[in-house]
Formats: C-alpha cells, structure tokens, sequence
C-alpha cells in the first residue's frame, strides 16, 4: 500500500455516549469552547461586562433577570437573602427587597404583566406575598392584598389567556391560584370571586397532593403546565368553567424549575438522564438526548439553570457536586440537535432578552455574550477532538505526513498513536483561497487528532480538511 488522502468533511457537535468509533465524522467525543453551526471550526465568541461594577456580596448569588422597558434596561440580581437592582447613575447595586425567611433560588420567578394600565414586572418569592416593580420609580412594592386574596406567598407566577396564574405558596404546596379576568374594572391582583359569574371570577385548586408539591408553571399557547415535585400536570381550557387538570402520564426525571425553558411553543428541560421536552401532549426525549450522559452522570444539577437565546439554548450546572457555583455551561442548537459545551468561566445564572444572552458570573459580574475573543479578559481555551480513527483497517500501520487546510489564526494540532504523540503550532494562512500544509509525525494503527486554540487566540479551521498519510499492511 501507499500514500493515501482522507479527509474531514465537517465539524458537529460533542457526543460522549457512544465508543467514539461509532461516531460520526463530524461528532467529536471532546469538544469545548468551539462553534461548529457553519460546519467549520471556529473558537467560540466570549463575553464583556454589561456593567461595570461587581455585586459584592457575601451571600452565594442565585438569579439574574433583565427587565426591558421602553426607558431601558433594568438589571436584577438575587442572592439568598435579598433582591438588588442596579442603578446606573450611582453605579451601584441596590438592595430593593430584603427576603423575610431563606429563599433558594429555585424558588422566585419574573413575570412582566399589566395591572390596568401600568406596565410592572411581578417578583414572585415565596417569602413574603409577591412584588411588584415600577420602572418609572426603579421601586417595588407588594402586590395585591389580603382583601383581594392575593397576598399569598408564591414562588412561581404565569399569564394564561389573560389571567395571572400563580403556585407555590408553603401553606399550600399542591394550590394553584387564579386571578380575575382583566377587564371591566377588573384587574390580575383581583383574585376574589365575582358578581359577574364564574368565567370572570378568580379562584383556586389543589392540584393531586400537598407531599408533591408544585415546583414550576409555564405557559404554552393551548395550556398551562404544571410541574410538581414527581409528576407534572396541564391545565386546559380558558376559563374557569371549561378547566380541566390532566396528569401527564411519561417516564422521565422531573426538572428542576430553573432548568425549563420555552422554545416554539415546547418545553425544554434538562434532568440527569439528558435533555426532554414536552410538545404539548407527551414528555419526548431529543435525539441526541444522551449525548452529555457521562458528563451528567458525575455532574451537580441541584441549582441548574437554562436559557433560550434564538434557535439555541443554554444550560448552566456544575461539573462536579460541592462547588460553589455552575462551571459548564451546555450549548444546545436545536435546528442541528448538536451539543457543544463551555468552560472557563462561572454561571450562577442565564438570561436571554431582545436577542441578547446575560450571564451573572460566581463573582457577581453582570456579562452579556457578543463577540468579544475573551471572557471578558480570561483566554477562551478551545478545543475540537477527532474519534479514533482507523479507516476501517485497524490491521494495517497508518503513519502520519500531513494535515492539509484552510482556515486564519493560530492553530495547535495534537496527533496521538500508540507510537506517541506529536504537537506542532501553525499559523494558517488567511490569504483569500489559500492553502497551509502542516507536517504530522507519528505511526500506529489508530489515532487521534485534536485541533485547539494556542493561548486562547481565536482561529478558524475550514472545512473540509485533508489528511495525508502512508498505509502499509503489517506482515504475517
């Protein structure tokens, strides 16, 4: 036998499930950091403050959230003992609410409504009866009133055909309130019944049992779904006298409420056994749902956290269980049904607004992702990684000569054999059409290859890639 050309058609996405022989070509067994959606391997983009200063506090920090209004931004951060806002021309980060009781940040939720004809953002605690903030005033004040019976201490808060449906509530785990329908005189902080008739009174259920309580609401266009400790129920219809409350009869781990998120009228939620979503009649698991399955196996989702950002979603959890905050982050493309994940920084929270995902680091700065080629300063170690590769032939002696590409920047390629490992830093040619040949040593019968960044500096490697070896039968 002689030389002979192979190549890479593209680069996908990280798949750990499977004996990486049985991979794809364009699955890579170890990948972080990178951007493969064009089909070529680029360093991902990294992120910039959105404010320059840190929220120091002693306290872990636990929730982000963006409030978009007409005047601008609003930035909220939640740590286990209070509420901060931050206020752009003290440059500071205000307490707004300081939280009677504990509160784990799994159990608080935002919810921008309209209560007559003020626009509010309702905070949803349970320690106290829910807020509601002005962003006119930058103040918050509580929402509803024991009069109205809207003065319970929830934790979640959803509109649904018009109405504010809110859970959570310690004294009664299992209930789910209602509010009136909106009109007439009659507002979402109204949760009484009322002289008009039922279909525009609010009201209440328990829905199945107080020992599995409720532990999430998101709304879809047809229902509301209910989430409890260990079941999950939907609630149809659009007016009281039509509700109906069905279980949702599917096997799967139930999610932690901050690992949810909405994408096209679906729910994506992320559990230790991999990523599901529920389509509006049963719980469905992705395609490559067991991609990530020794990553999570070994992984800490006790304060997971999700966001959805145009065609991909965001998965925040820990790598390992006892560190003090979420260290990878899993980038899900769900047009592709591809995962790549993220490392190097810290995520105690995600949240996505007008085309824009935030991140609110361990250390309490406030990030948006862009296309800075740093996390904000910190090198963005990238790495793509080829499975063992044997063409077929795992009896006959491959010996490496070179990788033949395209692409601009610097780029570290590491071919390993049985017969060793060889490392070598090329910088690509970025001139229009050209080509860089880059020599490869090395011989064996099966090797890996691995494409990385040289101290965080971006590149890009285009695809496809060619490879030039010499192949020669072992003699009997």
């Amino acid at each position: 036998m002689a030389y002979q050309m192979s190549t890479f058609p593209a680069f996908g996405g990280v798949r750990m499930d499977l004996c990486d022989q049985l991979l794809n070509a364009d699955a890579s067994p170890d990948a972080c950091n990178v951007d493969t959606r064009s089909g070529a391997l680029r360093s991902a983009t990294g992120f910039s403050k959105t404010v320059p200063d840190l929220l120091d506090t002693d306290e872990p920090l636990t929730r982000l959230y963006v409030y978009s209004t007409q005047n601008g931004d609003r930035y909220f951060a939640v740590t286990r003992d209070a509420i901060y806002l931050y206020r752009a021309a003290q440059r500071d980060w205000h307490v707004i609410f300081r939280f009677g009781v504990d509160t784990p940040g799994d159990k608080l939720d935002f919810l921008k409504v309209r209560i007559g004809s003020d626009d509010r953002l309702l905070i949803a605690n349970g320690s106290e009866q829910m807020l509601a903030f002005d962003a006119a005033t930058d103040e918050a004040e509580f929402f509803g009133s024991a009069e109205k019976l809207s003065d319970k201490p929830v934790c979640f808060a959803e509109l649904y055909f018009g109405r504010l449906f809110c859970a959570g509530d310690r004294t009664a785990p299992s209930r789910l309130y209602w509010s009136k329908a909106p009109g007439d005189g009659r507002a979402i902080d109204d949760w009484r019944s009322d002289s008009a008739g039922e279909n525009v009174s609010g009201g209440h259920v328990d829905v199945g049992v107080d020992d599995d309580p409720i532990t999430g609401l998101f709304a879809m266009s047809n229902q509301l779904v209910i989430v409890k400790r260990d079941s999950m129920y939907r609630l149809l219809g659009d007016r009281p006298s039509n509700y109906r409350i069905v279980k949702i009869d599917a096997s799967f781990r139930q999610p932690l409420h901050t690992a949810c998120v909405r994408y096209a009228d679906r729910l994506f939620f992320l559990t230790d056994t991999g990523l599901c979503w529920y389509d509006g009649q049963s719980v469905r698991r992705s395609a490559g749902s067991h991609a990530l399955a020794p990553l999570l196996k070994q992984s800490d989702l006790s304060v997971a956290r999700a966001a959805a950002n145009d065609d991909l979603l965001y998965f925040a959890f820990g790598s390992r269980v006892g560190l003090p905050c979420n260290d990878v982050v899993v980038e899900y493309d769900v047009q592709r049904d591809r995962f790549m994940q993220r490392s190097g920084f810290t995520a105690a929270d995600l949240c996505a607004s007008h085309g824009t995902l935030y991140g609110l680091t361990g250390a309490g700065k406030l990030v948006e992702f862009d296309n800075n080629n740093t996390y904000d300063g910190d090198p963005i170690h990238a790495y793509w990684q080829t499975p063992r590769i044997d063409f077929g032939h795992k009896e006959t002696t491959k010996t490496l000569l070179s990788l033949i590409a395209s692409g601009s920047g610097r780029l570290r390629v590491r071919a390993a054999s049985n017969g060793g490992v060889y490392e070598t830093d090329t910088l690509l040619s970025s001139v229009d059409n050209s080509v860089t040949e880059i020599p490869l040593r090395g011989k064996g019968r099966m090797f890996t290859l691995r494409f990385s960044s040289v101290n965080g500096a971006p590149f890009t490697l285009d695809a496809p890639v060619a490879l030039l070896f010499d192949q020669q039968r072992r003699p009997m």
